[in-house]
This record gives structure tokens, C-alpha cells and sequence, in this order.
């Protein structure tokens, strides 16, 4: 079953979309030679693989085409409705079993798809979830070791509200959408920015040293100062960016050094930044 799996997800929407049609015409076929009742499910099959592999339209033609095919191979079409067996009635539920097949499986496909995004983008603030920013860092991590080159990780961590705080103007729902748009312009297109939780918003910069990272951050802080502004914001929080020339051995590892190090800035006072620079997997300078 895994193999089949792998080989349907190995070809095209066309040419899986053109295999439900020629699905259709055998069953038509199928149907037609074996001269009894039963087989009217059978066609729900390619209409539902033209319909998951193609679009809704495509599962509606699909439908159609299939509800022809079943009147051709039961004789509705050639003068025999009249005669015990299929009649134009039984062709009109195959069409409206078909349809509702078509309806069925797209609106599984959209709640998958719909499911699929959720996964990987934070609805507050349409950034990469910790699931998508988990899988990215992983990728750079091994780059990194692979080709020894440096990455920073920044970490930004608001402290959580008292119950004041909690909704309306200034509250954690308030800044981090107006904080992930103003910080996402100034950050690079090959730049992660993610939201990994309730309180932490999070950026993976590539290749960036410890002096272009400090540029960087004092841009952060400005943009924030600028929303804290605006906002009338409250709310304090913490940087921390730690720059690893050695990379770490894990993305958990590399989580926890920066949101200690974020919140430990935080304590510090609001809007105080900590950077470390990571030079060999066991050893960190301030």
C-alpha cells in the first residue's frame, strides 16, 4: 500500500486527473459486460481521484462524464428505461450520488489544505508557526555544520500581562500583529521570522555575524519603541541574539539559550538586549 502511495504521489495532477477518465470508461465497460445491478459505486472512485487531484470543476465534469457512461452501459440511453432494470429515475440518483462525492471530497481536501497552512502559519500574525520554524532550523543548522557558516538567533520575549493587559489596546492580541508587521520589512526574504509562542516571537538570520546582527536588533528596538508609541503599550519585554559560529546540536538547544537569554534581558529592563556569540558547540562568550 506505501509503494502504490508513493507512486500515485510521484505523477502528475494530469496525468492522475486523465486516469480517473480512463477509470471511468473501464468501469463503464466493466459494467456494461457484467449486466447486473451493484456496480453503481464503483464510479465514485475515479470521480473522487479527478476530483482530490483536479479541481471541483474537474470532479463535476468527472460526475457527468460518469453518470453518461453508466446510462450507456445500462442501455438508459438506447430506448430499454422502459424495461425492469435502470430507468431515467436511477440515472438521476447516479448523477446525485456522484455530485455529492464530488462535494464531499473537495470539501475534505480544502479542510486538509486549510489544516496543512494553519500548521505552518501563526493566525495572529501570519508568520511561520514554531512547527514550520522548528523544520526551517533544522535545515540551517545542518547547512551550518555542514559548511561552517555562521546563523544568528534572535528572540524576542514579552512578559506575560496582568489581567489590565490581558485584551484590548496594548494587550499581547494588539502587539504582536503590529509588531510582526513592522519588524518583517526589514528583515532579508531568506530571514526566518516565526511566533513560537503565546509570549516569544523569534528570527534565524543566515550567514549574519555578531556586529551586523547588533544593526539589526537596535532596528528592532526602534521599530517596537515605535508600536509601544502608538499602542500605549505596557507590556515589557526582552532581547536576546545569540550568534552561533559553531552551530548547535539541536534547535531545542538553540530555543532555550535564546529565550534565557531573552528573559534574562527582560529583567534586566524593558527593552534591554543580551547578545552571546557561540564559538564551539560547548561554549558561549557574552
Amino acid at each position: 500500500m506505501t509503494e502504490l502511495t508513493e507512486f500515485v504521489e510521484r505523477q502528475s495532477r494530469q496525468v492522475l486527473v486523465a486516469l480517473g477518465y480512463v477509470l471511468l470508461i473501464l468501469f463503464g465497460l466493466v459494467d456494461h459486460l457484467a449486466d447486473g445491478p451493484g456496480f453503481e459505486p464503483f464510479y465514485a472512485i475515479p470521480v473522487a481521484l479527478v476530483t482530490w487531484y483536479g479541481t471541483r470543476t474537474a470532479g463535476f465534469a468527472a460526475a457527468c462524464a460518469g453518470g453518461i457512461v453508466w446510462g450507456l452501459a445500462n442501455g438508459v440511453f438506447m430506448g430499454e428505461e422502459l424495461k425492469p432494470g435502470p430507468t431515467l429515475w436511477t440515472l438521476l440518483w447516479q448523477f446525485g450520488l456522484l455530485l455529492a462525492i464530488v462535494f464531499l471530497v473537495d470539501t475534505v481536501k480544502k479542510s486538509r489544505r486549510f489544516m496543512a497552512a494553519t500548521a505552518r502559519t501563526d493566525l495572529l500574525t501570519g508568520l511561520a508557526t514554531r512547527t514550520c520554524f522548528e523544520e526551517l532550523a533544522r535545515s540551517e543548522i545542518s547547512r551550518s555544520k555542514r559548511y561552517g557558516r555562521p546563523f544568528t538567533f534572535i528572540v524576542i520575549r514579552f512578559s506575560p500581562p496582568n489581567d489590565e493587559q490581558a485584551v484590548g489596546p496594548g494587550s499581547l492580541r494588539d502587539i504582536m500583529p503590529a509588531a510582526a508587521v513592522a519588524i518583517r520589512p526589514q528583515l532579508r526574504e531568506t530571514d526566518l521570522f516565526a511566533r513560537l509562542d503565546e509570549f516569544t516571537l523569534a528570527a534565524l538570520l543566515p550567514e549574519a555575524t555578531h556586529d551586523p546582527t547588533k544593526v539589526v536588533v537596535q532596528k528592532m528596538l526602534g521599530l517596537l519603541a515605535a508600536v509601544q508609541r502608538d499602542r500605549q503599550w505596557q507590556l515589557r519585554f526582552g532581547v536576546g541574539a545569540v550568534t552561533y559560529e559553531a552551530a548547535p546540536e539541536s534547535t531545542d538547544e538553540m530555543v532555550r539559550r535564546g529565550v534565557k537569554l531573552a528573559d534574562s534581558a527582560s529583567r534586566a529592563g524593558g527593552g534591554a538586549v543580551k547578545y552571546e556569540t557561540c564559538r564551539d558547540p560547548g561554549a558561549v562568550n557574552g
